[in-house]
């Protein structure tokens, strides 16, 4: 799927304006059945409510920046593939974990999604993840 990611700032422009549009935060939260504090939150950036950025007709995604070029990200499955590929080069978990400075079981839990990336990013060349917003394909279906 090609998507056109956009970052928090253009994400705060379009929430602010349908804010704006609906006459509030409250009225934005009546219109959309949000809880008035999750939209209150997410326009201070304490915190990104996924009703709120469904509402908007944005799905939220993390992305990974490549240490070698913080432009270019990548998804967590690029990750992954990049974590496995530097396991198999090591013949082992043990000797992988050893190398990240983990123990084995950590990193037996970043593979199998129980934990974040954190402790392997910079290893295998990638940033801290980054927020970054699409707008939903909405399925369009052609009158038979």
């Amino acid at each position: 799927m090609s998507e056109r990611l956009m970052d928090c700032t253009r994400f705060c422009g379009i929430m602010n304006r349908a804010i704006r549009v609906s006459g509030g935060a409250a009225a934005f939260a009546r219109q959309h059945n949000i809880p008035v504090q999750a939209v209150r939150d997410t326009q201070n950036l304490r915190g990104f409510s996924h009703d709120v950025v469904a509402a908007l007709g944005l799905v939220q995604v993390l992305r990974y920046p490549l240490s070698a070029d913080p432009k270019n990200l990548v998804t967590a499955q690029h990750v992954q593939e990049k974590l496995n590929n530097f396991i198999r080069e090591h013949k082992s978990q043990r000797i992988a974990a050893q190398i990240f400075g983990i123990h084995e079981p950590h990193l037996s839990n970043i593979q199998n999604g129980l934990r974040g990336f954190a402790p392997v990013l910079s290893i295998l060349g990638f940033g801290p993840p980054v927020r970054r917003f699409y707008f939903k394909q909405v399925a369009c279906h052609e009158p038979v």
